[in-house]
């Protein structure tokens, strides 16, 4: 009888024994878990601080130094504008684009198609752009306001296609507000031939404000919703709205081939 509870009572001690054992091993599992959930999340903190300091928002413009003068200057050399028309004044085809300077997706098309089809087509003869700006990003008043109005003085020199590239190069975070006029000089300073001051001058004026309204009146009269929008055609009949999924040239390329065939050029 004896032997028979000691069995048991020892039976118990090592159940006893391993259930600790358990609990030791749980705890220690739990306190590797905490462990390194505090490691990932000191390393996420190191990232996104390397990133805040290394990314200004959208743009090139670092403390006031403006990106990409020479590479624009360069792009649109020796190609006629007028007004807000880039390119030869009786190319065959016409190619509007619509867009907010403040806007972070006309931006993307800007760095990345828009070279290319002012190489192939507008340099060439073939294609004139049309640059109507829109202002969207903000409220009345707003910075997308003011950037629009400097471009379209810009546009009194022939110098709007310069000015709206270098605004794209050194654009920042569309929620911030930036868009002063220490900004504005330093985007224009670097247009070559361009007048600052008489750009300053000229654009609150009563014929910029008309022409903002009546950019505003066709992109409403197209029926588009957003920025950027685009339109392409015979120049002078009526022009058709290009449905893009991309930046890929080719997404505007098909489009501008297509008329251009219509025209019979």
């Amino acid at each position: 009888m004896s032997s028979r509870l000691d069995q048991k009572r020892r039976l118990r001690v090592q159940r006893e024994e391993r259930q600790r054992e358990r609990e030791a091993e749980s705890r220690r599992t739990r306190r590797l878990k905490l462990l390194g959930g505090v490691l990932l999340a000191a390393v996420a903190l190191v990232v996104i601080a390397i990133v805040a300091s290394t990314s200004g928002g959208g743009g090139g413009s670092k403390n006031g130094r403006i990106a990409g003068g020479g590479e624009v200057n360069a792009r649109f050399a020796g190609i006629p504008q007028n007004g807000l028309t880039l390119g030869n004044p009786n190319a065959p085809v016409t190619f509007v684009e619509f867009a907010d300077l403040k806007c972070p997706v006309c931006r993307e098309y800007s760095l990345s198609a828009l070279p290319t089809l002012v190489n192939r087509y507008v340099r060439t003869g073939k294609v004139k752009m049309v640059l109507q700006l829109q202002h969207f990003v903000g409220n009345q008043n707003s910075d997308s306001e003011h950037a629009a109005r400097m471009a379209l003085a810009a546009s009194q020199q022939n110098k709007m296609w310069q000015f709206a590239d270098l605004f794209y190069i050194n654009q920042k975070n569309e929620n911030d507000t930036y868009v002063n006029d220490v900004f504005l000089r330093n985007i224009a300073s670097q247009v070559r031939g361009l007048d600052v001051d008489k750009a300053f001058a000229a654009r609150n004026s009563d014929a910029i404000t008309n022409q903002l309204q009546q950019a505003s009146a066709q992109f409403n009269t197209a029926g588009f919703r957003g920025t950027p929008s685009f339109a392409v055609g015979k120049s002078g009949g009526t022009l058709t709205p290009i449905n893009y999924n991309s930046f890929d040239v080719s997404e505007f390329s098909g489009p501008i081939d297509k008329a251009l065939g219509s025209s019979g050029s």
